[in-house]
């Protein structure tokens, strides 16, 4: 495959710079802040506070990531799907309780939950990957690995965020001819950008 951009290389601002901002940015936010108290709650003086506020939480975390770089996604193939923060309590215990892992080994691959098999389909049978978001308040991605088997459509629904779902992706770009290049990368770059629809990853071409 080609070489990816990397991350690293992009333009920094150089750090006296990020350094002056912060407390350009800080100054300006007090200043507006006691403007804003002392005049009533003026509109001008709490929208230029709240965006000098801003400016310097952008300003900090240029700085801090100068000295603590952030950490890096562990495979660039992963589809960022809604963190549990943003879930209530109930429908936290509500997913925990229908938790979908999956697993594989050199025959098929298997959704399980609770240690029970869910679906599962035959590498040889693997014939289309795609991934579909729902369209919903918290976007979900699944991973709909699916293939004809005796005349009809046979697979595995994978969420995003199955425990296994990372080994997968590595087995597929070793298992599944074509699937590991540039095109199916940008799809799933694309995908990760979406909060709705479908992206086709991958068709097993005729032998």
């Amino acid at each position: 495959m080609s070489d990816r951009p990397d991350t690293d290389d992009a333009p920094k601002t150089p750090l006296p710079l990020s350094i002056l901002g912060l407390v350009a940015a800080c100054s300006i936010a007090v200043w507006a802040g006691v403007h804003y108290m002392t005049n009533d709650a003026s509109l001008f003086y709490g929208l230029l506070a709240g965006l000098s506020f801003g400016a310097t939480f952008a300003f900090g975390q240029q700085i801090k990531n100068r000295f603590v770089p952030p950490k890096q996604r562990k495979t660039d193939w992963r589809v960022q799907a809604p963190g549990a923060a943003e879930l209530s309590p109930a429908k936290l215990a509500a997913q925990a309780a229908r938790k979908i892992s999956v697993e594989f080994d050199e025959q098929e691959i298997r959704t399980m939950v609770r240690g029970a098999k869910r679906e599962g389909i035959a590498w040889s049978d693997v014939g289309d990957v795609t991934i579909r978001i729902s369209d919903g308040p918290l976007p979900q991605p699944e991973w709909i690995i699916a293939g004809q088997v005796e005349g009809a459509v046979k697979g595995v629904l994978v969420p995003n965020d199955a425990e296994g779902l990372d080994q997968l992706q590595d087995a597929m770009k070793q298992k599944l001819p074509g699937f590991d290049d540039d095109k199916t990368y940008e799809t799933v770059i694309a995908a990760m950008s979406a909060m709705e629809g479908s992206f086709h990853l991958w068709r097993r071409q005729p032998a």
